[in-house]
């Protein structure tokens, strides 16, 4: 028996993939320039920017993809699965983040400066996303457990 994979989860599969594409090229990147010796401020601030660009332009899309795919009279707000998954991943998602910040902010600024300091902030909100859309994701695959 298939069923239909509702919009939020096939929202949330493309962002999963999206930021699996474009963080893991940004971050590859980066470390493949900083081996070399040829990662600049510039280089680092275009890559940044354009996976950032990226993802707006392919969320956007997606978006508009989905809404025109939409049965008119749909119902599109969210009932109580969406939101108890939604509570459920963004709660532990939180947790991640938070270690991520306390690393980052606590323990590298006595040994790291600059771009390292940055890269690790973005990483750790990139580790918080993919943990909150991968809880998104396992929760309308698997159903919530208590």
């Amino acid at each position: 028996m298939e069923t239909q994979m509702s919009s939020r989860e096939r929202f949330a599969w493309v962002f999963l993939v999206l930021l699996v594409v474009s963080y893991g090229t940004y971050f590859t990147a980066v470390a493949v320039l900083d081996a070399r010796g040829e990662l600049t401020f510039w280089s680092q601030i275009i890559m940044l920017t354009a996976s950032a660009v990226f993802q707006g332009v392919v969320l956007g899309v997606s978006a508009i993809v989905g809404r025109m795919r939409r049965a008119p009279g749909e119902r599109t707000g969210p009932d109580e699965r969406d939101r108890a998954i939604a509570h459920r991943s963004a709660s532990v998602a939180y947790y991640v983040l938070m270690g991520g910040m306390i690393l980052v902010g606590c323990i590298m600024p006595f040994g790291a400066s600059g771009w390292k300091v940055a890269n690790a902030a973005i990483l750790a909100i990139v580790i918080a996303e993919l943990v909150h859309t991968g809880l998104t994701v396992s929760g309308y695959r698997r159903g919530l457990r208590a």
